[in-house]
């Protein structure tokens, strides 16, 4: 199982929760407190813990406020806060645009390391076990193969975030088909909007690239 920043972030502040609510009902630390046998050692009683009272501060309510909020909110907070350069932006929105070509050459790439004639070796017999992993060595391998898979992944999870009237714009206006002022009547929205869309496109697709 895999899990993503929005998931992580809710996981974080569900932790952070269900910590707040062990220390406010139990009758001591919780058995899970790293710092249990520390405080014991020291002879603390639990309404002196730092743990405590760092999980009843106003300062990890705010962090749990920060942790847990929606994807869109998480964008625009890095949007605000974290600006991509100029070429960075101008780089992934390139890799949007060229998304169709690059799976087509990622599938190429792969197809050829599969229908490629295995290497014989004199004296040698092998299964078609063992062709089959090493062909997937091969391609597990292959720095080409790797870096498509991690742009087209970035991609394809940007992509599968959005709201419908997002993805039409993802869709047509990288493709060059739409302009924003044609994409209004597609969408349903103005050029302004449309303008903000594509940015928080471009980086929800840097932030799934760690360029963020």
């Amino acid at each position: 199982m895999t899990i993503d920043d929005v998931g992580a972030r809710s996981l974080m502040a569900s932790i952070l929760k269900q910590a707040l609510d062990d220390y406010s009902h139990g009758s001591g630390c919780p058995q899970w407190c790293t710092f249990l046998e520390a405080c014991k050692n020291q002879g603390m009683d639990v309404n002196h813990c730092d743990a405590k009272a760092f999980i009843h501060s106003a300062w990890c309510a705010s962090l749990c406020d920060g942790l847990d909020v929606g994807y869109e909110e998480y964008l625009n907070v890095c949007i605000k806060n974290h600006r991509l350069s100029k070429n960075t932006f101008k780089y992934v929105e390139r890799e949007i645009r060229q998304y169709k070509d690059s799976l087509k050459e990622l599938n190429r790439l792969k197809s050829d390391v599969i229908m490629a004639s295995p290497a014989k070796q004199e004296g040698k017999s092998h299964s078609i076990g063992d062709f089959t992993a090493s062909k997937a060595i091969q391609i597990s391998m292959d720095s080409k193969i790797i870096g498509l898979e991690k742009i087209t992944k970035a991609i394809e999870t940007s992509y599968n975030r959005l709201s419908h009237e997002k993805k039409i714009v993802m869709e047509e206006y990288w493709q060059g088909r739409y302009t924003p002022a044609g994409l209004v009547s597609q969408v349903g929205a103005d050029e302004r909007t449309i303008r903000r869309w594509k940015q928080q496109i471009v980086y929800s697709v840097a932030i799934e690239l760690k360029h963020l």
